[in-house]
């Protein structure tokens, strides 16, 4: 459970950093109103949405660890210079609509890098007779802690700071860090069955 906590922080907060913390950057830090920053997000999250299914696809055909580790060490990577770049196209004075929405677009595609495969990923780590409990304890530790803390620690960050770089530096920390333990830790499991009792277990013993 500890690993899979591991794994679900990082993608928590990749998850709430690139949909929830890019609305509230629009509206709280760019001053743009609830109509043209909702226009933005809403058409970015229409537009990116598939991005979930096609990555959960992608990973039935070369893994889920790639594609989720992949997800965080982009995004801790390029949170930094997307959010800028998307500070100066949503101008209040000269909003550039196609390329925010971009970027917006680009923010929720690490989501589905991360979020699209964690299902399956959960479900084939661990046993069925222990899986209820096993998957739901580091969902709600990653997703309730790991991402849930992203709109407090951003905003105060940026309140207290008054820098993007500082209200950038937990969701940059949290998925790079994750990234850099799971990636000794997070074992492959797209071979492995759920239907089988001890699955891992037994690929393990195999290995």
């Amino acid at each position: 459970m500890l690993i899979a906590s591991v794994v679900v922080l990082g993608q928590g907060c990749v998850w709430y950093s690139g949909q929830f913390w890019a609305l509230y950057f629009l509206q709280t830090v760019k001053k743009l109103d609830v109509l043209t920053s909702s226009t933005i997000v809403g058409v970015a999250l229409l537009i990116a949405t598939p991005t979930l299914i096609f990555w959960g696809w992608l990973s039935d055909k070369i893994g889920r660890k790639p594609i989720i580790l992949g997800g965080m060490a982009l995004a801790s990577l390029t949170y930094y210079p997307l959010y800028t770049a998307l500070g100066n196209f949503a101008d209040p004075t000269n909003v550039n609509y196609a390329m925010s929405i971009l970027i917006v677009v680009i923010l929720v595609n690490y989501v589905g890098m991360t979020y699209g495969p964690i299902g399956a990923f959960l479900a084939e780590f661990f046993p069925s007779r222990i899986r209820y409990t096993s998957v739901s304890v580091p969902y709600h530790i990653g997703n309730g802690w790991g991402g849930g803390l992203v709109p407090i620690v951003t905003t105060a960050a940026y309140l207290n700071t008054g820098s993007l770089g500082w209200a950038l530096a937990y969701p940059i920390v949290v998925p790079a860090v994750m990234f850099l333990i799971a990636i000794f830790l997070m074992p492959e499991t797209r071979k492995h069955s759920i239907w089988e009792e001890g699955a891992i277990e037994a690929a393990r013993t195999r290995a």
